[in-house]
């Protein structure tokens, strides 16, 4: 079993404590946060969704339900780099872009960033 199936397995298992949350942020703010560090608290303070990924962020993708969440257009994130890459490649596979911000604290671990989804344009036939 590879890092990718145990993930899965996980997921089924503990689907959806964040799941609800998510499907109703379609219109609010979600972030992503490291909670080991006060200054990614402090930032993720004011989301209608916070989520802390100081564990695994890619199970924390997953499990939260981000991947298909479709009506979530915007995520903005402030974790460490390694967890930003995690993040990255996690929402490219649901078709999200990332962007890093660069923000004021430059001795901080930490990096921001912002994940948003195209806007699908419909074309009348």
């Amino acid at each position: 079993m590879n890092r990718r199936e145990s993930l899965a397995l996980l997921v089924v298992a503990a689907a959806g404590q964040a799941l609800p949350a998510v499907a109703r942020a379609s219109g609010r703010s979600v972030a992503i946060y490291d909670g080991r560090y006060s200054e990614a608290c402090e930032f993720a303070a004011d989301a209608a969704v916070a989520l802390d990924c100081r564990v695994d962020a890619a199970l924390l993708w997953y499990s939260s339900g981000l991947a298909a969440a479709h009506q979530v257009h915007m995520v903005s994130g402030m974790t460490t780099a390694a967890d930003a890459l995690v993040i990255a490649d996690c929402a490219s596979r649901s078709g999200m872009r990332f962007a890093r911000i660069p923000h004021a604290t430059t001795a901080s671990p930490l990096v921001c960033w912002a994940l948003t989804r195209p806007v699908a344009t419909h074309h009348p036939a």
